[in-house]
């Protein structure tokens, strides 16, 4: 929450101060959702960097608070078509707005990997096979989900400019 909160007071600060720029930030959002939905749904591998970070030595809650700072700046990489696209659709917004898209984006980031990691606690064999089984339609449902987004933006667009 931390590390997007800031990020989205950031971004739409910034796009305050690029007000001219703004309709076309809502359509560049909207281009990358569909080319990234696209690229999701034919399976294109595209190249990734990677990093190694050793684990944090503090115990305790700031142990498990900069963990989470750690993680949610890692886990922008997993995500980086809807990152970025949430990131130019702050940016259209005001500083509140912002907070609150951003607030919204790690909370719908944070369930599914809390739930996961609860499942995975319980029944791990079980769980992690299902998932597998299901992981391609998963990331294909993605990226139609991506690409009807990014449509959605691209009307609202040119409705509204």
């Amino acid at each position: 929450m931390t590390v997007f909160s800031v990020v989205g007071v950031l971004a739409s600060s910034l796009g305050a101060l690029l007000q001219t720029l703004v309709p076309l930030l809502d359509l560049l959002a909207a281009a990358i959702l569909i080319v990234m939905g696209a690229v999701m749904l034919l399976e294109v591998q595209l190249p990734y960097l990677s990093f190694n970070v050793s684990p944090s030595r503090r115990r305790g809650l700031p142990g498990f608070y900069l963990f989470g700072i750690v993680y949610g700046m890692a886990g922008v990489g997993c995500s980086a078509p809807i990152f970025l696209s949430v990131l130019l659709h702050a940016m259209t917004k005001g500083p509140v707005n912002g907070l609150l898209t951003f607030a919204v984006y790690a909370v719908g980031m944070g369930v599914p990997l809390i739930i996961t990691n609860v499942l995975l606690a319980e029944t791990q064999d079980y769980v992690i096979a299902r998932i597998m089984k299901i992981t391609p339609r998963l990331h294909r449902l993605s990226g139609i989900v991506l690409i009807l987004v990014g449509a959605y933006l691209v009307y609202f667009y040119y409705t509204t400019y």
